[in-house]
């Protein structure tokens, strides 16, 4: 900040300069200005007494006169210019000082009034400091970051979930409820608000909870905290069946194998304990992971494909990467054909497909037979993995 300090006030006191240096330099001139003027015309005058003596026009006597004459017309306009400016010339010093002690606190309090010193002190620190170092670190930046900017609802979701990991609900919740105000119903904001006066209740779902949450899934069905959320609190309420449902739902949005769906896996198979029923074998679990569809392709497409043309089939998260989950091949003299998709067809190892999952299925026409490349598809969106029903996919698009 002493930069900054030190250039305001070298722009300061140009602003003084220029501002009061032009209405001392114009009293100035004005003197110099009016004497030269008169002594000028003297001098002319002068001139021309000469020529008309010399000329015989007037006589020696009416030249020392006139002469006289224009002399004491000199000295009396000089003086009363004198006697106009001095006043002027005396007021000007007192106007610079005048001017230039109001003119500091003048703009000091101004910049208090409409400046940002402490958002340009927090830009600082974040151009130095991007990272924090602790928890309680970054929670002091995000609450200067939200008194700077109060109607940043993302720098109030941020301050929330970092009051939630510093164990502190009840702040959490005026941090999540201000961030509501500002960017809407969001799904995820809403999940985290409803979590946090979940905790900030110790550990009960109050009516409200319970609407934030319906409104979260209803805006998007797999939103993880609020699905979490209802599970758990259906598990303690002795729900076992509504837990179970909430808990499916949300593993079939995980990455498959993670720490996190270990977790969820464990709460489920309690829940399946208590509930007296016996936890689904790993075959029995990979044999309901399937996808089963009818795959077509439209007659006309395929009456302008040449016979090496081949149809790709595959399965991806449209919330995930790009890359398919499962995929398989097909000749054109193949289709149609009712085809299960399982992870025996996987990319990439250690794929795995889990019952209740929604994927999206694609069928691409290759002329080529290369995979990256395509004339025609066609789509089908949330499918369920597991479902009993056969789904549809007829390639009748073009690319």
């Amino acid at each position: 900040m002493t930069d900054f300090w030190l250039f305001s006030a070298l722009l300061l006191v140009a602003g003084i300069v220029v501002v009061l240096w032009p209405l001392w330099q114009r009293g100035r001139q004005a003197t110099v200005d009016r004497t030269a003027l008169n002594v000028a015309l003297f001098e002319e005058r002068l001139a021309e007494l000469e020529g008309q003596r010399g000329a015989g026009e007037i006589s020696e006597e009416q030249y020392q006169q006139t002469r006289q004459e224009a002399s004491r017309l000199l000295l009396e306009d000089t003086a009363e210019a004198d006697q106009r400016q001095r006043p002027r010339v005396a007021g000007t010093p007192a106007l610079l000082v005048v001017a230039a002690i109001l003119m500091v606190p003048l703009v000091l309090v101004l910049y208090s009034s409409w400046g940002n010193p402490a958002g340009l002190a927090l830009y600082r620190e974040l151009q130095e400091r991007p990272q924090v170092e602790s928890l309680e670190a970054l929670i002091d930046r995000m609450e200067r970051i939200t008194e700077v900017q109060p109607q940043n609802g993302e720098a109030w979701f941020m301050l929330g979930r970092a009051y939630m990991n510093a164990q502190q609900p009840e702040q959490a919740v005026r941090a999540f409820g201000l961030s509501v105000e500002r960017l809407g119903e969001r799904p995820e904001v809403l999940a985290q608000l409803a979590q946090a006066r979940y905790f900030a209740a110790g550990n009960q779902l109050d009516a409200q909870s319970v609407a934030a949450l319906d409104k979260a899934l209803e805006m998007e069905p797999r939103e993880p905290t609020a699905l979490g959320l209802l599970g758990i609190a259906a598990f303690e309420s002795a729900d076992y069946s509504g837990a179970i449902a909430y808990w499916e739902r949300l593993l079939a949005g995980m990455p498959p194998g993670s720490s996190g769906a270990e977790a969820i896996q464990g709460g489920i198979e309690r829940a399946r304990q208590r509930l007296g029923q016996p936890a689904p074998a790993v075959d029995e679990v990979a044999e309901q992971a399937v996808i089963r569809v009818r795959l077509e392709i439209d007659p006309q497409i395929a009456a302008g494909l040449d016979d090496g043309a081949v149809v790709f089939l595959f399965a991806r998260d449209p919330n995930g990467p790009p890359m398919p989950l499962v995929a398989k091949r097909f000749a054109l003299d193949e289709l149609p054909a009712e085809v299960e998709l399982s992870a025996a067809d996987a990319m990439l190892p250690g794929v795995t497909l889990t019952p209740g999952q929604s994927l999206q299925l694609v069928a691409r026409v290759s002329p080529d037979g290369d995979a990256l490349s395509g004339s025609h598809q066609g789509r089908t969106d949330n499918v369920e993995v597991g479902a009993q029903q056969r789904v549809l996919v007829k390639v009748d698009q073009p690319l």
